[in-house]
């Protein structure tokens, strides 16, 4: 075998590991986008439907739905209920929201359906899960599988409701569409199948480049990376789509964070040779898809209503200063926010105001304690973790808080006025057997100086 025959031979082997190498990849990295887009996709539905139930949850007298009977149906108390719910149902996107309360250990019935077209009636029994038990049991609950009943297939969150004894009494259920879920993950599918072929087409391309010298057989290169780069603009059209819905609830003013996304360099070059045009096209579209997997990996950790870390980040944290209390390496401090007065701003300004204070809370709270130290955990509730912090530099740390707040609501004198309950505490290892221990003091603290404030207000 002369030497012409052995580099014909080593040249072939060479592409065909190229090619398996190159298919490897491109599964993996298909494989890896598909699974973090559905963890990231139903992380962010099961959060928002937590938060809508909570919050409707909080809004119903609990008193009044432990006494109510199919008598008071159209009464102006249970109208009044009624519009309550109302409001939900018809500002934010989701299937159903209603009141529901448990007659027995196998009976729940609906109490209050504000569904315009086709209400359920008062009495009328519903399908029961255990998430639907675990709420009844005081805890909130979202579903992991969907179930079918009447109307569709849902996922759904529940939400107990209290009366003034602290006793559940009934509890909030929002459904949300399960085939629009099918729906987003089959685009999001077709977006990392097109990922894979884009790929697996720029091995191919560039092993016949590597194959062949012939000149046309290089233009005809060119002109599949031009159609390739038309490809990647198309894929980041799809994922502008199904994303959308994630800006729908910040200020128009913020919601350029989709946009980072960038089609990348526009500007025309000037080539003088079909290599270097090819290679500018190669290392755009790479680029490209760079930018898709940072984007991705960033929006798991970071809650799309305020921009702060959400609460899978937040879980993650807490691991960390349990494992570091354990090794007595532990030395840190927990402030707890919860913004007062928002639920009127929900009921009388609609969830677009209210949302619009809040993620303007969290933007104070990042600019004085730093975005990798403010976590939204639920609702309208900020945790702060910040470590070799002690009670005294958490005051220091409330004072530019409240300074931040007073100057927001005087260059904001026409909008909602924005206010915070705080509380704080801190790591002692005589006190604190772990994390949790201290997150209760800095919430207690905060319920405290929240009873304060709306003590304060009535006087």
């Amino acid at each position: 075998m002369d030497n012409n025959e052995r580099r014909v031979k080593t040249g072939k082997r060479n592409f065909i590991l190229a090619l398996v190498l190159l298919l490897l990849t491109n599964v993996v990295t298909s494989s890896a986008l598909m699974l973090m887009s559905k963890r990231e996709l139903r992380g962010q539905i099961e959060s928002r439907m937590l938060d809508v139930a909570n919050t409707a949850a909080d809004m119903i007298n609990g008193d009044y739905i432990s006494g109510m009977t199919d008598a008071d149906v159209g009464s102006p108390e249970y109208n009044a209920a009624l519009e309550e719910l109302r409001i939900f149902q018809t500002n934010i996107e989701l299937s159903y929201i209603y009141c529901i309360r448990r007659e027995s250990e196998d009976k729940y019935i609906f109490v209050i359906d504000p569904d315009m077209e086709d209400p359920a009636v008062f009495g009328e029994s519903i399908t029961i899960t255990p998430e639907l038990k675990f709420a009844a049991g005081g805890k909130p609950s979202v579903e992991k599988k969907p179930h079918t009943d009447d109307w569709g297939t849902f996922y759904s969150a529940y939400s107990p409701v209290f009366d003034s004894k602290g006793s559940v009494v009934g509890i909030i259920g929002v459904d949300f569409n399960a085939e629009w879920y099918r729906k987003t993950m089959s685009t999001n599918g077709a977006v990392a199948a097109i990922l894979t072929m884009v790929a697996l087409s720029l091995g191919i391309v560039l092993s016949a480049l590597i194959m062949s010298e012939n000149r046309k057989r290089f233009y005809e290169v060119l002109v599949s990376m031009k159609e390739l780069e038309r490809e990647t603009e198309r894929i980041d059209s799809i994922i502008m789509k199904s994303s959308i819905k994630k800006l729908d609830m910040l200020p128009d003013h913020k919601s350029a964070l989709l946009k980072t996304l960038a089609i990348g360099e526009n500007e025309q070059k000037n080539h003088h040779h079909e290599y270097d045009e090819l290679s500018d096209n190669i290392r755009a579209i790479y680029q490209k898809l760079r930018k898709y997997l940072n984007y991705i990996d960033k929006e798991v950790y970071t809650d799309a209503t305020t921009g702060v870390n959400n609460k899978a980040a937040y879980r993650h944290r807490i691991q960390e200063l349990d494992i570091s209390i354990t090794a007595d390496k532990a030395d840190f401090s927990v402030a707890f926010f919860d913004i007062n007065g928002i639920k009127k701003i929900y009921t009388h300004f609609g969830f677009e105001a209210g949302d619009n204070l809040m993620y303007e809370c969290a933007k104070i709270l990042k600019d004085v304690f730093g975005k990798e130290n403010v976590y939204h955990i639920t609702g309208d509730e900020f945790v702060i973790l910040i470590e070799k912090a002690n009670w005294f530099d958490m005051e220091k740390y409330f004072k530019k808080v409240e300074e931040a707040i007073e100057q927001y609501n005087h260059d904001h004198q026409m909008d909602n006025r924005l206010s915070l309950a705080k509380g704080t505490a801190s790591y002692d290892p005589e006190k604190h057997r772990n994390y949790r221990q201290v997150f209760i003091d800095a919430e207690a603290a905060c319920k405290q100086d929240k009873a304060e404030f709306y003590k304060a207000a009535k006087s």
